[in-house]
């Protein structure tokens, strides 16, 4: 983003933000805006990549949901294939074990899913060769600065090889913070989008915290009134009882005012005073404003959005896990995490060559224990598949119809049935 258009969003900032609201003063000094005509709803607009990564770090119910998406992907083990057999010495192993000098392989890992959670991963290749001291980075997209032409091009169809690569010949300015920065084209980076990419912009996918802006905002502020509300549950009003009869008693003066306020803040137990009074709480019960349970709405709702299951989210929020849980991890992991990594791992492959070597790189939660819940399950359905099998084939069923009716793929022996039969 240039220098003008980070100025221009700053500008359309304020004035929108003078155009619907005043900017008031209380009686502690504190600004903040009220509407000119009369109370309407406020949320945070989280538009940029700097508000979503801010929105993502200092919200509790978004860090929780990310954290659990992340932790859970970062567990994953990188495979490689050739031919259907796997490939234990690999380069690409040495190279995923350590992907660059400031971080393990599951930190990389973690970094994909939570810039893929933002909406585009931008994952920097040094070379396209798969040797040990390549270097592999996910990019931060707010440091990013694409050409000020490049929006002509964004939602182009190419069609051609020398359009192709005139485009990835871009050059991307990513810049550092303090000031410096770093000209990498386009032709090094490998681009992986959670949503779509074809609504506009090839090379920036949607993101979901687009429609959880009203969520996040909503949770942020029930956390500001349990802090407003914190601060005051410890304040007391003091009033004089007066009596609407009596015509002749008079208002508490102002000295006995300070004697009494003197006396509440003061810490002995018994205090004697000459007017009777009433003392209430400004917060009289703070459990009533149930404010916690925004916390867990937002929670829940933003798990929702990516995909996560309740029974995960109330595993990761209660820390311990039951069999159906355990189930609901396990198929998370199989419907929602393994296509991310394998978009991820495919464009690898593509781009170190190893499709053409008859190669796949892949990663693998099969090694976790929660994973164990789905080999009894098949166990299970494999001993009453070969049940029914034993019994169709006794009812003089042929085999092929039998794996038609099961859905498998199972042979007869012929030399065994022989012997057996002998």
């Amino acid at each position: 983003m240039t220098i003008q258009e980070i100025l221009a969003n700053i500008f359309k900032s304020f004035t929108n933000l003078f155009r619907r609201n005043n900017i008031v003063k209380d009686d502690e000094g504190m600004y903040y805006t009220s509407s000119l005509f009369g109370v309407s709803p406020q949320f945070n607009d989280y538009g940029s990549d700097i508000e979503k990564i801010t929105a993502i770090f200092t919200n509790p119910a978004m860090l929780k949901v990310i954290s659990l998406q992340c932790d859970l992907f970062s567990l994953g083990k990188v495979y490689v294939y050739q031919n259907e057999k796997e490939v234990k010495d690999d380069i690409v192993l040495k190279l995923m074990n350590k992907p660059n000098p400031m971080q393990s392989g599951s930190q990389f890992l973690w970094d994909y899913m939570l810039w893929t959670m933002i909406g585009t991963s931008y994952s920097y290749i040094d070379s396209n060769i798969a040797k040990e001291d390549n270097k592999l980075y996910f990019l931060n997209p707010a440091k990013m600065e694409w050409p000020s032409d490049f929006n002509q091009n964004k939602d182009k169809l190419i069609f051609s090889k020398a359009s192709e690569k005139t485009l990835m010949d871009t050059v991307i300015k990513y810049r550092y913070d303090d000031g410096t920065s770093l000209n990498i084209p386009l032709s090094k980076i490998i681009i992986n989008t959670d949503l779509s990419n074809g609504t506009g912009n090839w090379f920036k996918g949607n993101s979901r915290i687009d429609a959880l802006y009203k969520i996040i905002s909503n949770s942020e502020a029930a956390l500001d009134a349990i802090n407003i509300n914190t601060r005051y549950s410890g304040k007391f009003l003091v009033s004089g009882m007066n009596d609407t009869k009596d015509v002749n008693k008079l208002p508490m003066p102002g000295d006995e005012k300070e004697d009494i306020e003197s006396k509440v803040n003061g810490r002995k137990q018994v205090h004697a005073i000459k007017t009777p009074v009433d003392i209430k709480r400004f917060v009289e019960n703070i459990g009533n404003l149930k404010l916690d349970e925004a916390y867990r709405t937002a929670y829940f709702l933003i798990g929702s959005m990516y995909n996560i299951p309740k029974d995960v989210l109330e595993a990761y929020l209660q820390g311990s896990t039951f069999e159906n849980q355990e189930k609901a991890t396990a198929r998370h992991v199989s419907y929602t995490l393994q296509p991310k990594g394998n978009s991820f791992f495919q464009s690898l492959s593509s781009r170190f060559g190893y499709d053409l070597l008859g190669k796949s790189i892949i990663i693998d939660w099969s090694h976790l224990p929660f994973m164990q819940v789905f080999e009894k399950d098949r166990a299970l359905t494999q001993k009453t598949q070969i049940d029914t099998l034993a019994i169709m084939l006794k009812a003089g069923i042929p085999i092929n119809e039998c794996n038609q009716f099961l859905d498998t793929k199972f042979t007869i022996n012929e030399k065994a049935a022989n012997t057996t039969g002998n």
